[in-house]
Protein backbone atom coordinates (compact mmCIF):
# COMPACT_ATOMS: atom_id res chain seq x y z
CA UNK A 1 0.00 0.00 0.00
CA UNK A 2 2.81 2.43 0.91
CA UNK A 3 4.62 1.62 -2.35
CA UNK A 4 1.51 2.54 -4.36
CA UNK A 5 1.24 5.85 -2.52
CA UNK A 6 4.95 6.56 -3.18
CA UNK A 7 4.48 5.78 -6.89
CA UNK A 8 1.48 8.09 -7.03
CA UNK A 9 3.48 10.80 -5.25
CA UNK A 10 6.36 10.29 -7.71
CA UNK A 11 4.02 10.63 -10.66
CA UNK A 12 2.56 13.77 -9.15
CA UNK A 13 6.04 15.23 -8.55
CA UNK A 14 7.13 14.48 -12.12
CA UNK A 15 3.93 16.08 -13.44
CA UNK A 16 4.62 19.09 -11.17
CA UNK A 17 8.14 19.49 -12.54
CA UNK A 18 6.81 19.22 -16.11
CA UNK A 19 4.12 21.84 -15.35
CA UNK A 20 1.31 19.36 -16.06
CA UNK A 21 -0.66 19.75 -12.81
CA UNK A 22 -3.62 21.93 -11.96
CA UNK A 23 -3.24 24.93 -9.67
CA UNK A 24 -4.75 23.03 -6.73
CA UNK A 25 -2.35 20.10 -7.23
CA UNK A 26 0.60 22.51 -7.54
CA UNK A 27 -0.36 24.09 -4.20
CA UNK A 28 -0.55 20.62 -2.60
CA UNK A 29 2.91 19.66 -3.94
CA UNK A 30 4.43 22.94 -2.77
CA UNK A 31 2.96 22.44 0.72
CA UNK A 32 4.38 18.91 0.77
CA UNK A 33 7.78 20.27 -0.28
CA UNK A 34 7.74 22.85 2.51
CA UNK A 35 6.90 20.22 5.14
CA UNK A 36 8.70 17.02 4.07
CA UNK A 37 12.51 16.92 3.75
CA UNK A 38 12.46 13.57 1.86
CA UNK A 39 10.14 15.00 -0.78
CA UNK A 40 12.45 18.01 -1.30
CA UNK A 41 15.48 15.73 -1.69
CA UNK A 42 13.58 13.60 -4.17
CA UNK A 43 12.50 16.64 -6.24
CA UNK A 44 16.07 17.96 -6.24
CA UNK A 45 17.28 14.60 -7.54
CA UNK A 46 14.64 14.66 -10.29
CA UNK A 47 15.59 18.23 -11.29
CA UNK A 48 19.28 17.29 -11.51
CA UNK A 49 18.37 14.24 -13.62
CA UNK A 50 16.43 16.47 -16.03
CA UNK A 51 19.37 18.87 -16.24
CA UNK A 52 21.73 16.01 -17.03
CA UNK A 53 19.37 14.71 -19.70
CA UNK A 54 19.27 18.15 -21.27
CA UNK A 55 23.10 18.18 -21.45
CA UNK A 56 23.27 14.92 -23.36
CA UNK A 57 23.88 15.33 -27.07
CA UNK A 58 20.80 14.88 -29.21
CA UNK A 59 21.49 12.22 -31.77
CA UNK A 60 19.95 12.44 -35.19
CA UNK A 61 18.54 9.34 -36.82
CA UNK A 62 20.45 8.22 -39.90
CA UNK A 63 18.87 8.57 -43.31
CA UNK A 64 18.80 4.78 -43.64
CA UNK A 65 16.84 4.44 -40.37
CA UNK A 66 14.43 7.14 -41.48
CA UNK A 67 13.89 5.50 -44.88
CA UNK A 68 13.35 2.05 -43.33
CA UNK A 69 10.89 3.44 -40.80
CA UNK A 70 8.92 5.35 -43.42
CA UNK A 71 8.82 2.33 -45.77
CA UNK A 72 7.63 0.11 -42.90
CA UNK A 73 4.87 2.60 -42.10
CA UNK A 74 3.87 2.74 -45.77
CA UNK A 75 3.78 -1.10 -45.97
CA UNK A 76 1.59 -1.28 -42.87
CA UNK A 77 -0.76 1.33 -44.32
CA UNK A 78 -1.03 -0.54 -47.62
CA UNK A 79 -1.71 -3.84 -45.82
CA UNK A 80 -4.39 -2.16 -43.74
CA UNK A 81 -6.02 -0.72 -46.87
CA UNK A 82 -5.94 -4.13 -48.58
CA UNK A 83 -7.47 -5.79 -45.53
CA UNK A 84 -10.15 -3.10 -45.38
CA UNK A 85 -11.04 -3.56 -49.06
CA UNK A 86 -11.17 -7.36 -48.54
CA UNK A 87 -13.50 -6.87 -45.58
CA UNK A 88 -15.77 -4.64 -47.63
CA UNK A 89 -15.97 -7.02 -50.58
CA UNK A 90 -16.26 -10.26 -48.62
CA UNK A 91 -13.19 -12.47 -48.84
CA UNK A 92 -11.30 -10.58 -51.52
CA UNK A 93 -12.71 -12.50 -54.49
CA UNK A 94 -14.53 -11.26 -57.54
CA UNK A 95 -18.32 -11.38 -57.55
CA UNK A 96 -18.30 -14.26 -60.03
CA UNK A 97 -15.98 -16.29 -57.79
CA UNK A 98 -18.14 -15.50 -54.77
CA UNK A 99 -21.23 -16.71 -56.65
CA UNK A 100 -19.49 -19.93 -57.66
CA UNK A 101 -18.39 -20.54 -54.08
CA UNK A 102 -21.93 -19.87 -52.87
CA UNK A 103 -23.35 -22.38 -55.42
CA UNK A 104 -20.82 -25.03 -54.40
CA UNK A 105 -21.62 -24.42 -50.72
CA UNK A 106 -25.37 -24.79 -51.35
CA UNK A 107 -24.84 -27.98 -53.37
CA UNK A 108 -22.55 -29.34 -50.67
CA UNK A 109 -25.15 -28.53 -48.03
CA UNK A 110 -27.81 -30.41 -49.99
CA UNK A 111 -25.51 -33.42 -50.40
CA UNK A 112 -24.72 -33.51 -46.69
CA UNK A 113 -28.42 -33.22 -45.89
CA UNK A 114 -29.26 -36.04 -48.30
CA UNK A 115 -26.54 -38.28 -46.84
CA UNK A 116 -27.80 -37.59 -43.31
CA UNK A 117 -31.37 -38.40 -44.39
CA UNK A 118 -30.30 -41.70 -45.95
CA UNK A 119 -28.33 -42.67 -42.86
CA UNK A 120 -31.17 -41.72 -40.54
CA UNK A 121 -33.65 -43.69 -42.67
CA UNK A 122 -31.39 -46.75 -42.54
CA UNK A 123 -31.03 -46.54 -38.76
CA UNK A 124 -34.75 -46.08 -38.18
CA UNK A 125 -35.68 -48.89 -40.59
CA UNK A 126 -33.23 -51.23 -38.87
CA UNK A 127 -34.88 -50.52 -35.53
CA UNK A 128 -38.49 -51.00 -36.66
CA UNK A 129 -38.26 -53.96 -39.03
CA UNK A 130 -37.52 -57.33 -37.39
CA UNK A 131 -34.57 -59.38 -38.59
CA UNK A 132 -35.99 -62.38 -40.49
CA UNK A 133 -32.92 -64.53 -39.88
CA UNK A 134 -33.05 -64.26 -36.08
CA UNK A 135 -35.65 -67.06 -35.51
CA UNK A 136 -33.69 -69.31 -37.87
CA UNK A 137 -30.50 -68.74 -35.91
CA UNK A 138 -32.28 -69.68 -32.66
CA UNK A 139 -33.32 -73.02 -34.18
CA UNK A 140 -30.06 -73.71 -36.02
CA UNK A 141 -29.32 -77.02 -34.27
CA UNK A 142 -32.81 -78.27 -35.17
CA UNK A 143 -32.41 -77.20 -38.80
CA UNK A 144 -29.02 -78.90 -39.06
CA UNK A 145 -30.55 -82.21 -37.86
CA UNK A 146 -33.86 -81.97 -39.72
CA UNK A 147 -33.02 -85.01 -41.89
CA UNK A 148 -32.54 -87.14 -38.77
CA UNK A 149 -35.74 -85.90 -37.19
CA UNK A 150 -37.78 -86.51 -40.32
CA UNK A 151 -37.10 -90.26 -40.04
CA UNK A 152 -39.00 -90.40 -36.76
CA UNK A 153 -42.45 -91.77 -37.47
CA UNK A 154 -44.21 -90.82 -34.25
CA UNK A 155 -43.74 -89.85 -30.63
CA UNK A 156 -44.54 -93.41 -29.53
CA UNK A 157 -41.58 -94.66 -31.57
CA UNK A 158 -39.22 -92.25 -29.70
CA UNK A 159 -40.60 -93.31 -26.33
CA UNK A 160 -40.00 -97.00 -27.15
CA UNK A 161 -36.41 -96.18 -28.16
CA UNK A 162 -35.93 -94.32 -24.89
CA UNK A 163 -37.23 -97.24 -22.86
CA UNK A 164 -35.04 -99.71 -24.68
CA UNK A 165 -31.93 -97.67 -23.71
CA UNK A 166 -30.87 -96.89 -27.26
CA UNK A 167 -30.36 -93.22 -26.47
CA UNK A 168 -28.17 -94.12 -23.47
CA UNK A 169 -25.87 -96.24 -25.64
CA UNK A 170 -25.64 -93.50 -28.27
CA UNK A 171 -24.81 -90.90 -25.64
CA UNK A 172 -22.09 -93.11 -24.17
CA UNK A 173 -20.54 -93.76 -27.60
CA UNK A 174 -20.37 -90.01 -28.34
CA UNK A 175 -18.45 -89.35 -25.09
Amino acid sequence: MKKEIKEQELEKLVAYLDGEVSEQEAIEVEQSLSIDEKTRVHVDGLERTWELLDKLPISKASDEFTNKTLSTIKTIQLEAQAAESRDRSGIGLSKQSQQQIRKVAVAGGWMVGLACSIFLGYVITNQWLPDESEPLLKELSFIENIDTYSEVQSLDFLEKLQQSGTFNETAQQQK
